[in-house]
């Protein structure tokens, strides 16, 4: 059983198993956990939600489980926290969200936030890259399943919960697993919420668990398990989907305590949905090719691989929907050459979201124009390439005045891919843009907090009470 061997490796694993390079990429996770946290604390979803929890408890002070949902909430708010390529989990939102909740009210030390934190992300990346992408398809958001499942990890391990215990906590997990697709795609605050959700349902199984509640061993390979009714689906139907090969899972439990998937966790540049990071960089690239003569392309043609070319909202009226649209963000990549946070915000007070006869400012009407010359292709070859490979080819044809040229690129691993990756420097350089009045200088006490008390820690680095 699935659930059995993972429950071996939480409960077995020690720091002194992890070699250097694990230990320093979980604080690089912490670093850009903590950079988004604090940017997306006071948006409109968590401060919702904290509204919403003080008028059904007045006496709430930061319990553990409220906090476990807000943090969460907060820190994928943005749609700038880390995941995987092939697990397509948001991992780092709802294993920290978790680990620091339960920190900030028990005993814990920096070496056991760290073994909790690792045991949650290779758990999510497990699961995930065994459900998916016919989990994905079958329309679930990972990061609000499979994330009940990466938060139970971390909170079984910092209840220090035995092997039993534990198989148990992850059995009431798998039930609880919840969160479609169809919240993330119409542009609402649930996309968010199943962040906070999966890393409160977490900390509830494991304390269920250490109470003698229990859930079943088969929750995930079960004949009416996770994998067969969330994504192995009818293998009776005619047009079923792809199988799940029981040798790529016995090869990835295998791999557990061994070889660590955390190393391969991306780190995001632009707060956009993954899938549509790809066309943005080579979007990013053109600009500088073109520079101002934008107004000169008759047509961009977009061949991509098909969950990205699904992203196809040409008139989002939201932050949420725009950060699902593919054309749009094409068109301000091309546009201005730049899709940071800043710059969206800019752009929406500047009336992005408004009708074309109720914006004054040209250049946000061009977006609107130039996003309705973008035409989204899928591309089979693109779907059968490595499978954390996130291809886009982007092609701009201009008008006669250009003789008709074309300009295209091509890339295949957005940033932040093992491939593309993300420098420490770089990460830094995220954070001071995200939160520029942060002293940067706090983040040092990272490197050397494997003896403190959490709670302190913490406490120095996050502001809790706004």
């Amino acid at each position: 059983m699935i659930v059995k061997e993972l429950a071996n490796f939480i409960v077995n694993l020690k720091y002194n198993d992890l070699d250097e390079d694990i230990i320093k990429k979980a604080e690089l996770c912490f670093i850009d956990y903590i950079a988004v946290y604090l940017k997306g604390k006071n948006e409109i979803a968590p401060q919702t939600i904290k509204k919403s929890i003080r008028l059904i408890d007045q006496n709430y002070k930061h319990s553990m489980l409220e906090d476990a949902l807000f943090f969460a909430t907060a820190a994928h708010v943005l749609d700038l926290d880390d995941g995987h390529d092939i697990a397509s989990v948001h991992l780092g939102a709802i294993a920290f969200s978790t680990a620091i909740a339960m920190s900030l009210k028990l005993d814990i030390t920096g070496r056991e936030f760290i073994e909790a934190i690792v045991v949650g992300y290779e758990t999510g990346i497990l699961i995930g890259s065994i459900a998916n992408p016919n989990h994905r398809n079958q329309g679930f958001h990972s990061t609000g399943t499979i994330g009940t499942l990466v938060s139970g990890a971390v909170a079984s391990k910092i209840l220090r919960l035995n092997l039993y215990q534990t198989i148990q906590c992850l059995g009431i997990c798998g039930t609880q697993s919840a969160g479609l697709l169809e919240s993330d795609h119409r542009g609402t605050m649930a996309k968010a919420f199943h962040a906070g959700n999966a890393s409160r349902a977490g900390i509830v199984s494991a304390f269920l668990a250490y109470n003698g509640f229990t859930g079943t061993e088969s929750i995930i390979d079960g004949e009416e398990g996770f994998l067969k009714a969330m994504a192995i689906g009818n293998l009776d139907s005619e047009n079923p989907p792809r199988k799940i090969r029981n040798t790529r899972i016995q090869n990835q439990l295998d791999q557990l305590g061994k070889n660590f998937q955390i190393e391969d966790v991306y780190f995001k540049v632009y707060p956009f949905c993954r899938h549509i990071h790809s066309s943005i960089e080579s979007a990013l690239f053109l600009h500088n090719t073109i520079k101002k003569d934008y107004l000169s392309i008759d047509s961009v043609d977009i061949y991509t691989y098909k969950i990205a070319s699904e992203h196809n909202n040409y008139n989002p009226s939201n932050i949420e929907e725009l950060r699902q649209s593919l054309p749009m963000a094409v068109a301000i990549a091309l546009i201005y050459g730049d899709v940071s946070l800043n710059k969206i915000n800019y752009l929406i007070q500047d009336g992005l979201f408004r009708d074309l006869d109720e914006i004054d400012d040209n250049k946000v009407k061009d977006i609107k124009y130039l996003a309705n010359k973008v035409k989204i292709y899928n591309k089979d070859e693109y779907d059968y390439l490595e499978e954390d490979a996130r291809p886009s080819n982007v092609k701009l044809i201009l008008n006669e005045e250009f003789r008709g040229g074309v300009f295209e690129h091509t890339t295949i691993f957005s940033k932040g891919n093992k491939r593309n990756p993300i420098s420490p420097g770089e990460l830094i350089d995220k954070f001071r843009k995200l939160n520029p009045n942060y002293r940067i200088d706090r983040l040092n006490t990272i490197d050397h907090m494997e003896s403190s008390k959490m709670a302190k820690i913490l406490k120095m680095l996050l502001d809790f009470d706004n």
